[in-house]
């Protein structure tokens, strides 16, 4: 488009050029050949040409700028920037490129637009838009593109940037807004959510927006919440206020000088379980009230040297525990937590009103109290899982703590050296006893040796989303074997692979990551089952179902996981997609009741009926194989047969 526009303004140049040329000669000839032949009728036909050609140039110019205008107008709205179908076109020039790394999308909404219409007109209405449209062309650069697609609705696609450039921008349009408010009447307020492209972060452009358009309503539900406790609180009765970890730090260091190894104290870390149920039900005036009543109570408290409330409804507390054993301290915070419990339920009648609390015992050596306050948080997460409610930090806790952090650390450099391996656990088929499949697992092995156990570092990678990173490389790893060994196996063999809930957060994100795994080890689809755990489908049936109904379109299989857990019910099988049920092992045990053979029974002819295959796991006795077998279970896995086993051993066993 830019090449035809230099065209056009080079063919513009060259007219202007040629009647100037005629316009020059036009002169010369009357001057210089005969003064008089103007009056001749060559003369007086060549001034009308050049009147013409003037006349046709200017009113071509004149349509070419109606035209321009026209084009212009059509891809923009009243605030003077992009509309909704330049923005599509946008987004059909992005979706079109190999890649979207480098482009990101920040969206958003303008809050308080139909108030303004609805009180002031909409002509004060199209005035707001534009002051905040304003702002907004204000922090755009050569490679930003702003586009208006709804009412109070606006997005900025910003190519070759990152998040941090982005945090950028979103604190200069702040700034800017701020600015701007303190000259209007009518402030401007807006929610904001922004997402990035980039390696080992990627998003396709659908995915991208609606990735910001997330975080967008999460910054909206923030705000929204934000506005009605400050302005519900400024109702209420006050408040204890809060003490910032500065303060707090200062304090603990301040009373340990004093102590000087006369007084054992400890940090004691408190909150109130759900207590964002009690604002949302009975509100925040009486929110506060409890609040100040649980300070009244551990400052009352004749441990306590000093009291202050941290953050939302945390109070730390140190205290003075010379004369305590563990046990007796333990007791008496437990006694003062019942204390503050009686109360509240017998002012407000609230009967499900807890609190939790967390023990640390300062010692003599040097600890940061940065460190003090992080170890009495720690046991006061830790009380939330307790009958007591009360948790003392102890060495064991410590123990599982720097575990902890030792293992998130070593994640990536782990990954980069290839430490985990994959193991394979083979699955036999009841009818000949002959491997028909085989589970892959993944170890963590360093100088030959495996560390530490899946049960303690998957959970920790779900919960920080490592363990993204690890199934793909899992996935990879599995498909690198299949290419090798896939001419070896039998015609109807299959690896199961294992999902990790947190893919469905973005399932169209994981079925493109699949068929580009895929593509690239050119694996036969048809080798390949994908368990998906009971719990994960029951808390996001949508994003599975679409997950796998994409996997079958590709001859892939499923396996619903852990059936039988704790999550099952008639109205999960009544919907179920799945290929494949996995009965878990908690189901069967080493030894089944005659209540249990019954259940079983039903469940096997149901899921037969519904032509489901039935996979058993975790069978380590005869007298449940034989059962299972009876019952027409098509294959069974577990310890009676075989346990994970290293690639080595099962390409040995299988033959390769």
């Amino acid at each position: 488009m830019k090449r035809n526009k230099s065209i056009l303004h080079l063919c513009e140049v060259i007219l202007g050029v040629l009647m100037l040329i005629l316009i020059l000669n036009l002169y010369l000839i009357k001057l210089l050949v005969d003064p008089d032949i103007s009056y001749t009728p060559m003369y007086r036909n060549l001034c009308l040409t050049l009147a013409l050609l003037v006349f046709c140039m200017v009113l071509a110019l004149i349509q070419r700028e109606l035209l321009a205008r026209l084009l212009n107008n059509a891809y923009r709205d009243v605030t003077g920037i992009h509309n909704k179908k330049s923005l599509e076109k946008k987004l059909q020039e992005l979706n079109d490129r190999a890649t979207t790394f480098g482009v990101g999308v920040m969206m958003f909404d303008l809050n308080n637009l139909k108030h303004v219409n609805d009180t002031y007109g909409h002509e004060k209405g199209d005035e707001f838009i534009q002051a905040f449209a304003y702002c907004l062309t204000r922090i755009l650069d050569d490679h930003s593109f702003l586009a208006r697609y709804g009412g109070d609705e606006f997005i900025i696609i910003q190519e070759n940037t990152s998040p941090e450039e982005l945090k950028h921008m979103d604190l200069q349009l702040s700034t800017l807004v701020q600015e701007y408010n303190t000259r209007t009447s009518l402030p401007l307020s807006y929610a904001v959510g922004f997402e990035a492209s980039y390696r080992n972060h990627y998003f396709m452009m659908d995915d991208l927006i609606n990735a910001a358009d997330k975080n967008m309503y999460q910054d909206k539900f923030y705000k929204k919440n934000s506005r009605t406790a400050t302005e519900q609180q400024k109702q209420s009765s006050q408040v204890i206020p809060t003490v910032s970890s500065e303060y707090l730090a200062e304090k603990i260091r301040l009373i340990q000088s004093q102590a000087s190894g006369k007084l054992q104290i400890a940090l004691i870390s408190t909150d109130i379980e759900n207590f964002h149920y009690i604002n949302d039900k009975y509100g925040y005036p009486l929110g506060n009230e409890i609040l100040n009543i649980v300070y009244e109570e551990m400052t009352a408290s004749s441990l306590s040297l000093f009291t202050a409330r941290f953050f939302s409804d945390v109070f730390i507390s140190i205290a003075d525990v010379s004369k305590q054993t563990e046990d007796a301290l333990r007791e008496q915070i437990q006694t003062m937590n019942q204390k503050i419990c009686d109360r509240i339920r017998d002012t407000y009648h609230i009967s499900f009103f807890r609190t939790n609390s967390g023990i640390y015992m300062i010692p003599n050596e040097e600890i940061t109290p940065e460190t003090m306050i992080s170890c009495a948080n720690v046991a006061r997460r830790i009380a939330k899982k307790l009958i007591s409610h009360t948790c003392l930090y102890s060495p064991e806790i410590d123990r599982q703590e720097k575990m902890q952090a030792e293992i998130l650390h070593s994640f990536h450099p782990a990954l980069e050296n290839k430490e985990f391996e994959i193991y394979f656990q083979p699955k036999i088929r009841t009818t000949n006893q002959a491997v028909s499949s085989a589970e892959v697992l993944v170890r963590w092995i360093r100088d030959g040796k495996m560390l530490w156990s899946p049960d303690i570092y998957i959970p920790l990678f779900e919960q920080n989303g490592f363990v993204v990173n690890l199934d793909y490389y899992v996935y990879e790893q599995a498909f690198q074997w299949l290419r090798s060994y896939s001419g070896k196996l039998p015609e109807d063999f299959r690896i199961s692979l294992n999902v990790s809930p947190v893919h469905f957060e973005q399932p169209q994100t994981f079925i493109q990551k699949i068929q580009n795994l895929i593509d690239s080890y050119g694996i036969n689809p048809s080798f390949l089952t994908f368990e998906i755990t009971e719990s994960t489908y029951v808390n996001n049936p949508l994003a599975v179902n679409q997950v796998i109904r994409s996997l079958q379109n590709r001859n892939i299989q499923i396996s619903m996981d852990d059936f039988g857990s704790g999550y099952s019910s008639l109205n999960t099988l009544k919907d179920l997609l799945f290929d494949e049920v996995k009965i878990d092992r908690m189901f069967l045990g080493d030894t089944i009741s005659e209540s249990g053979h019954i259940v079983l029974e039903e469940i096997f002819h149901m899921l037969k009926r519904m032509k489901k295959s039935i996979v058993c796991e975790g069978v380590e006795t005869q007298e449940v194989a034989d059962f299972l077998k009876q019952e027409g279970c098509d294959e069974i896995q577990g310890f009676l047969y075989y346990r994970p086993m290293c690639r080595v051993d099962f390409e040995k066993l299988m033959g390769c």
